[in-house]
């Protein structure tokens, strides 16, 4: 036996919504305000993908490090683990999925062009049919003792179901008329569809979390890449998986959304203290900078280490269009000033990290 979705929207009783409701709405304004006070919104967004990436994989099963991450994102290709390339794609398949969704709506291909490029390029196979880019073509399941479906905790749509509900899917949340159902609720509702369906044969977690962002920006309620809920959903992943579960058994909609509403306040209110933790660091970093009669090149290279902490003395040079001389001397400039620091056991060419910024990709 298999479970399939019914067709959204459900009934929803909003009498005892209209609580949280109302303060994630207030949290989500918050956030938008906060990004909107931003002297460059791009050299924070990084950090926070960073720490999503980081926590939404993990909750997976997927671990790897900030700084490891860090040292992917730079290019440097050898002696990187497989965890830590699936956790770079997660990255990269954000981006992609933002892109997209400003050249189509939230649709069927964006979905799968998400998914293969979260899984394109890893080594180590999580399964033998995981299939990148396309949906399942065997009945994939949750849990259960020694991965026998038999012991399975809960059995999604078969493949043959799994197209027709998704073009379902796509359909709803591309409908002309909404209604009265605010697009923050839709976002809950979209979620839990989308893994309830459970359309691929792995990475259904995360693109479900990508997209609840790039959701909520295609209607027009998120204005900027801000808002991640890996952090707040980290802590508590077994309410997470338990309250969309009770959906499917007992058509609990109401604890789900609270649930949902409730994080989304929460991370809310993280991103923001975050986004003023990483104004406040970028501060102090081009204030040391400036004060110890750095050039406007060293000031630049301090806001480069926001979006990719680290860095070569190659790199660099070619980046700021100087000598392999003149970099070097900036890099030593940095580390002498508390910015940077050699990552051991790196060499050909040798890298230099910014702790500081990889600390707060880690929530420290």
């Amino acid at each position: 036996m298999a479970f399939a979705p019914n067709p959204l929207p459900p009934e929803i009783d909003y009498s005892t919504l209209a609580l949280p409701l109302a303060e994630a709405m207030q949290a989500i304004g918050e956030l938008n305000g906060a990004g909107r006070g931003l002297a460059n919104p791009a050299l924070v967004i990084r950090p926070l993908q960073r720490q999503e990436a980081l926590l939404s994989s993990s909750m997976e099963g997927t671990y790897t490090t900030a700084n490891a991450l860090a040292i992917a994102e730079a290019g440097a290709e050898t002696d990187v683990d497989d965890s830590t390339i699936e956790v770079r794609n997660y990255l990269r398949a954000f981006e992609l999925a933002d892109r997209l969704r400003q050249e189509i709506p939230i649709s069927n291909r964006l979905i799968k062009q998400t998914h293969a490029m979260l899984l394109s390029g890893a080594r180590r196979e999580r399964g033998a049919h995981k299939r990148p880019g396309e949906y399942k073509d065997q009945q994939n399941f949750i849990g259960g003792r020694n991965r026998q479906i038999e012991n399975a905790r809960f059995i999604p749509p078969p493949p043959a179901e799994t197209e027709i509900a998704m073009a379902a899917l796509e359909r709803y949340i591309n409908r002309d008329q909404r209604g009265n159902t605010p697009a923050i609720i839709d976002a809950a509702l979209f979620h839990y569809q989308f893994e309830t369906i459970h359309p691929f044969a792995d990475g259904n977690g995360r693109v479900g979390r990508i997209l609840i962002p790039i959701f909520l920006m295609q209607e027009n309620v998120l204005e900027r890449p801000l808002l991640y809920l890996s952090p707040a959903v980290e802590g508590r992943k077994d309410d997470y998986v338990d309250l969309m579960l009770a959906v499917s058994r007992d058509g609990d909609w109401n604890g789900w959304l609270r649930f949902f509403l409730e994080m989304v306040t929460s991370s809310c209110r993280s991103a923001c203290r975050t986004l003023s933790d990483l104004e406040n660091l970028r501060h102090d970093m081009r204030s040391r900078v400036t004060n110890a009669g750095g050039s406007a090149r060293d000031v630049m290279t301090i806001d480069d280490l926001f979006v990719t902490p680290v860095l070569s003395i190659p790199r660099l040079a070619e980046r700021r269009g100087v000598t392999y001389p003149a970099a070097k001397a900036a890099v030593e400039r940095l580390i002498a000033l508390g910015i940077l620091a050699e990552v051991e056991s790196t060499s050909n060419p040798k890298l230099f990290i910014c702790w500081p910024v990889v600390h707060l990709s880690e929530g420290r």
